[in-house]
């Protein structure tokens, strides 16, 4: 089996006819929802005996042999069809296209848990993720963490330059605006880092002092999170992957006590995990940790577990699983 080894060689790409979709650039991306299932299905796979899709929708739609081996490697069940943060999906929403969207939802549904049952092994990027494979398809799976480039923040000296940062995509379910509201009323210094569709609504919302930065290279995001008081994690992560990036350059995360990041920060010795999304909840965890000590070399260490030859490691055997399996479904 030693030709199963992780490797990641670069790879022709492979467009489907979305590609080439008028407008696609223009209108909003859940207009075209109903499309995805059906651009994965026109990908011929058939020649191959092991495929690996990484998704969290559509990409379980491929077309195989039916004795072919399908792991797929799922960040989450879609949160606009399984109601995770459902709240904000409608907040971002015009209130006239929530009857549409919701009827797309019920539809779409079917459609996702039919490919669900096509796939042979799913494995999660969590164990929040697992049991939301469980409750959506009735399946298990087993749990791999996402690789995380640990080697990128060692060589950084970590400090405290007076400043809490964010480092996201800047989309509803991300949560960000409470923190800004927190930070607003306590005149916190705030950095965020990121676009996204709220990107006009949050520049709105910011105080003096709360910094938008945009889109960043890497080695300033870099320098930001080595030098920052904590990398704020607002909201319920599938993994949360920079919470882990801010650990392996020794700072520490305060984070929301839901999904992911129950699993990578540790209370009180990698940061503070706080109970609900609310400025006044962010606002307590933010006294904790500034009242707090917090070592570089514990964050390290947690981060340590998380990097890209651990998830080799363990992808690689769950990959192993799946073809001594044969074409048989892993429940």
């Amino acid at each position: 089996m030693r030709d199963l080894g992780f490797v990641a060689p670069a790879q022709p790409v492979h467009t489907s006819f979305m590609q080439d979709l008028p407008l696609r650039r223009r209108i909003p991306r859940y207009y075209f929802t109903w499309l995805y299932p059906l651009a994965f299905r026109s990908f011929d796979l058939r020649d191959y005996d092991v495929v690996v899709s990484s998704a969290t929708f559509a990409a379980k739609a491929v077309r195989l042999r039916d004795d072919a081996v399908h792991v797929c490697y799922c960040y989450t069940p879609p949160r606009f069809l399984w109601d995770y943060d459902s709240d904000t999906a409608t907040r971002a929403m015009p209130v006239y296209e929530r009857p549409l969207a919701e009827l797309a939802r019920l539809t779409l549904r079917r459609v996702d848990r039919g490919a669900a049952r096509r796939v042979n092994l799913f494995i999660a990027s969590s164990r929040t993720v697992a049991r939301r494979i469980s409750e959506s398809y009735g399946r298990q799976s087993i749990v791999v963490y996402p690789p995380v480039e640990t080697a990128r923040f060692a060589t950084l000296v970590p400090r405290d330059n007076g400043y809490f940062l964010i480092v996201s995509r800047l989309n509803a379910y991300k949560r960000i605006d409470y923190v800004i509201d927190a930070c607003n009323k306590a005149r916190l210094p705030l950095v965020i880092v990121g676009t996204g569709p709220w990107e006009r609504r949050l520049r709105e919302q910011a105080g003096p002092t709360v910094r938008l930065a945009g889109a960043l290279p890497d080695r300033e995001v870099e320098q930001l999170v080595s030098s920052c008081t904590a990398l704020i994690l607002p909201g319920e992560e599938d993994f949360g992957l920079t919470a882990v990036e801010a650990m392996a350059a020794g700072r520490p995360v305060i984070a929301l006590g839901r999904g992911g990041a129950t699993e990578t920060v540790i209370d009180g010795v990698t940061g503070v995990l706080y109970p609900d999304p609310t400025p006044e909840s962010f606002a307590r965890a933010a006294d904790r940790l500034r009242d707090g000590h917090w070592e570089p070399d514990a964050a390290r260490e947690r981060a340590s577990l998380f990097d890209r030859a651990r998830f080799e490691e363990r992808f690689d055997d769950a990959l192993r699983i799946a073809v001594d399996a044969g074409a048989g479904v892993f429940n």
